[in-house]
């Protein structure tokens, strides 16, 4: 007969418990969580909206601090850090990490945001390819070095207090000037050239605004774009894949923006994939 408080059966459900627990603590013990995690953001989603996304499908890190280093827009994919606990304190050393883009240009047009989420500012302008093909090479070149870049409208450098999306769209941007930051293009590439038809990509920018989640002037933008292939249907653009290297800060969309200007025919950013930042790449990042 056992004397004990306990059966010999019911401690030995005890041990088992314990050791239950004891082996579900080990891979945090073994594998101590990492404090840089790297993520392929698609399409539409903010980083906030990237870190919520992790926490519900990784719940280990519910509860815990997390930043990123490196803002991604929505119409803008590929890597992003994210920063776990005390990695934090470092956020301004990720931030000034050099990064690398792949980018197309469409040229022949102009938003209000620099990208295709933006209210078409011209009538489509039909570019010689030709024409293009001369300049296009020389004009990269000259981007190459430090200059100052004026911030797109819509981002959220502020200006007397406010966002400078504010004063966008409350249509007083012309009330204020418009600051500049510092950038360094350490290369910058032309990948291609090529015409597109404006039939074939419309679906596509359509399909990438729609995905958008949050307020963004959705509605009116696809009317404007609507509006603008109805009257176009039959028209051919130009789209310049490229590639750059530069400092953390540079806007992507400006730089795209000012190749189609100084071109002389206006231009978007139609696709942005950032694909390294410091030492880290994109192959390396997961897939939420």
């Amino acid at each position: 007969m056992y004397d004990g408080c306990v059966s010999p059966l019911n401690e030995v459900g005890y041990y088992f418990v314990f050791l239950q627990s004891t082996f579900a603590m080990l891979p945090s013990i073994m594998y101590p969580m990492n404090p840089i995690v790297l993520l392929n953001k698609p399409l539409s989603l903010t980083p906030l909206q990237m870190i919520k996304k992790l926490q519900i499908l990784k719940p280990e890190y519910i509860g815990m601090k997390i930043g990123y280093a490196g803002r991604l827009d929505p119409m803008a994919e590929g890597l992003l850090l994210l920063l776990v606990g005390d990695e934090n304190k470092h956020r301004k050393e990720y931030e000034r990490l050099d990064k690398t883009y792949e980018f197309e240009v469409l040229l022949g047009l102009e938003t209000d945001s620099y990208d295709v989420l933006g209210l078409i500012q011209q009538d489509i302008n039909a570019t010689q390819l030709q024409d293009v093909r001369k300049t296009v090479k020389s004009l990269l070149e000259t981007y190459i070095g430090t200059w100052e870049q004026p911030y797109p409208p819509y981002s959220a450098a502020r200006v007397n207090g406010k966002p400078l999306y504010y004063w966008a769209r409350e249509g007083k941007i012309d009330q204020i000037t418009i600051p500049s930051k510092k950038i360094t293009i350490h290369s910058i590439k032309l990948n291609n050239i090529f015409k597109v038809n404006l039939a074939d990509i419309y679906p596509e920018i359509v399909s990438r605004i729609q995905t958008v989640e949050g307020e963004f002037r959705q509605k009116q933008i696809l009317s404007c774009w609507k509006a603008v292939f109805t009257n176009n249907p039959d028209c051919k653009l130009i789209k310049l894949p490229c590639t750059v290297s530069c400092s953390s800060g540079t806007y992507v969309r400006s730089i795209s923006h000012s190749i189609g200007t100084d071109l002389g025919v206006g231009g978007i950013a139609l696709s942005i994939k950032r694909t390294v930042v410091g030492p880290y790449t994109l192959q390396t990042a997961i897939h939420l």
